[in-house]
């Protein structure tokens, strides 16, 4: 278990690798409400800390090109694995599969993500963050 304030704070971030095909939400998500327009059910790559579901975010960015970042509301609005067991929180150190809600509506850096039926098929390219994270990343040179 790790907190959420025990984490540098230039690694607070969803690392999101892709959105979930329909074998994978067959396979792995059937427990996930089905998405709304503004929601995507996606994969996220390793997570940071014990983060809440309802946790909400401010931004995103493109791992590759974080000096701009898009200001949208995301909230965690559901959690699973490969257990097929809805989750109250995303685990530490857990890839998992999460249905995310964009406020006002999926910024095109997530729409255009690919599809992908597992983890690692996609390598991570969009970070969901708050903006004091999205900062410390720029300004720590992580950005690659």
């Amino acid at each position: 278990m790790r907190k959420e304030e025990d984490t540098p704070v230039e690694e607070r971030f969803l690392l999101v690798e892709c959105h979930a095909d329909e074998t994978a939400r067959t396979a792995f998500g059937r427990v996930l409400p089905q998405p709304a327009a503004n929601e995507a059910v996606v994969f996220l790559g390793y997570n940071y800390a014990d983060v809440p579901v309802g946790r909400q975010y401010a931004c995103c960015f493109r791992r590759a090109d974080a000096e701009v970042a898009e200001q949208v509301t995301t909230t965690v609005v559901a959690v699973t694995q490969q257990y097929g067991h809805l989750w109250d929180h995303i685990p530490h150190g857990w890839k998992t599969l999460a249905l995310l809600r964009f406020e006002p509506s999926i910024p095109p850096m997530v729409r255009e993500l690919p599809p992908g039926g597992l983890w690692y098929e996609h390598r991570g390219s969009v970070c969901v963050s708050d903006a004091d994270t999205w900062g410390a990343y720029v300004a720590a040179g992580r950005a690659r």
